[in-house]
């Protein structure tokens, strides 16, 4: 039978398995197993049936068990679990995977210290691909609050022929670092190249580097998929999406901005500049209006010329003019193309994670977390911060929790109608919190998917969102892990 309205999808996604990643140079040098697993959520209508085919870094095979070779995921935002840690065919290594489906996909993508002190990152899974991508925040042995800090990019081959890549350093203006360019990468076939900062000659990039990067192919018409983990101290990571160049907007928008609050959270904004030219000073603006609780707006922009490529920050850590004790969301206007990351971190501790700033272009109304959960008996639990795009008119939203198959603690559903989003600002779900999601009797070790949806659709807002990745038990280690979650129309 001919199935309507279907889409075909494949989905782009980057593993680590069992890979050890070796810092040097510091008492802080640390030395971790990171192992894998990913989270598929179903957009679509019917029964999605996946095919994954996986691939070392020489473009070689990676056989892997059949259950995770080809799977079904359940209609209307079902999701599936996929562990390379649980796979007995899988040796150890590192790689990258192609996922491709009959019904549209979503991915999220969890880095693990299995079996350690705690190491963790997220990011989520490409969709598609460009021939060129952007990296707000690069370093190389540099010394952080959080630690001694290196970067590691990691370039996937979209290709079914081998290609060739570079990588164009922009050293952070006023330093004194110099700019420099990393080619050719060779990369197999759909295989990925892992590219450690830390083991690149001091005499091209010294140590205490910092600055971006700009990721392109070689190959004119040849795509690759970027993501850059940031290691920090013994147990930090942050693991990030980088930006396809197709991705570009004057204005972006940040659903939670922290400054300095009394647990020690903040989050920082790198910005990269890619417009093609300088963005003189004054050329960014950071507004951003209070979450419920707080008062006031916060006001930043550039006070020095940002040159092309390059990036400006907003530290609410070492910047006191930042307003202290305070949070809520932001707009970043500029005037020239930008993009934009928001790490959060608490100084002196592992714990440390990074979403990407949405672009305010998107009309989007629905948005759908693909892993939600209460207080897991393992200590799990997760935070989602939703935003409200438009800047004049208040957004109302229904929310709608989905429990994940196998699961059977509490109700298959809850949905909260009528929450309200101020203009340009954001509400929580904190499911670290027994109390919470308010309006419900969600009982702790509840798993599942949450989707939002603005109401009534006569009047609906644009809507984004990121999820935090939490442990409420611990902060042994780095617990934390942060990505955005996915938008529906």
């Amino acid at each position: 039978m001919k199935k309507k309205g279907l889409l075909s999808r494949v989905l782009i996604i980057i593993l680590i398995m069992s890979f050890v990643f070796t810092m040097t140079g510091s008492a802080q040098s640390t030395t971790k197993a990171l192992s894998t697993n990913y989270t598929v959520v179903n957009m679509g209508i019917a029964l999605a049936n996946v095919n994954a085919t996986y691939y070392k870094t020489d473009g070689s095979a990676w056989p892997a068990d059949a259950d995770k070779t080809n799977f079904t995921v359940d209609s209307n935002f079902g999701q599936k679990v996929i562990a390379q840690y649980f796979d007995s065919t899988m040796v150890p290594g590192q790689g990258s995977a192609v996922l491709s489906s009959d019904q549209p996909l979503g991915a999220v993508v969890t880095i693990q210290a299995r079996g350690q002190v705690a190491t963790n990152g997220a990011y989520v899974g490409y969709s598609s691909g460009s021939e060129k991508f952007y990296v707000p925040l690069i370093a190389r042995n540099r010394n952080t609050a959080n630690g001694l800090t290196n970067t590691q990019i990691i370039i996937q081959n979209l290709n079914n022929t081998a290609m060739s890549a570079k990588v164009d350093f922009v050293a952070l203006p006023g330093l004194g670092f110099s700019d420099w360019t990393k080619t050719p990468i060779n990369i197999p076939a759909y295989s990925s190249y892992y590219y450690d900062i830390e083991e690149e000659l001091p005499s091209n990039l010294p140590d205490g580097w910092i600055g971006s990067a700009q990721v392109a192919s070689n190959d004119s018409g040849k795509q690759i998929a970027v993501v850059f983990n940031i290691f920090s101290g013994a147990n930090g990571l942050q693991t990030v999406n980088a930006f396809p160049a197709e991705k570009t907007s004057l204005t972006w928008s940040v659903p939670q901005f922290v400054s300095r609050i009394p647990n020690g959270l903040s989050t920082p904004i790198n910005i990269q500049n890619i417009s093609g030219g300088n963005i003189a000073a004054g050329g960014i603006d950071v507004d951003c209006v209070p979450a419920t609780g707080y008062v006031g707006n916060v006001h930043i922009e550039n006070s020095a010329v940002i040159p092309n490529n390059a990036t400006f920050g907003v530290n609410p850590v070492t910047d006191m003019s930042i307003t202290g004790n305070w949070q809520g969301a932001c707009k970043i206007t500029s005037t020239g193309n930008i993009v934009a990351i928001v790490t959060l971190r608490r100084p002196g501790l592992d714990e440390i994670s990074a979403y990407e700033a949405f672009p305010t272009s998107i009309t989007d109304t629905k948005v759908i977390v693909p892993l939600m959960a209460k207080r897991l008996a393992n200590g799990f639990a997760t935070v989602a911060v939703i935003q409200n795009l438009d800047q004049v008119n208040s957004a109302t939203v229904r929310l709608t929790y989905t429990r994940a198959p196998g699961f059977t603690v509490g109700d298959p559903t809850y949905v909260i109608n009528n929450v309200s989003i101020p203009p340009g600002g954001n509400v929580q779900q904190n499911l670290r919190l027994a109390s919470e999601p308010v309006g419900t009797t969600m009982p702790d070790g509840w798993q599942g998917t949450l989707l939002v949806e603005a109401q009534p659709s006569t009047t609906a807002r644009p809507l984004v969102a990121y999820v935090a990745l939490t442990n409420y038990y611990t902060t042994n280690g780095d617990t934390q892990m942060a990505h955005d979650a996915f938008n529906l129309p």
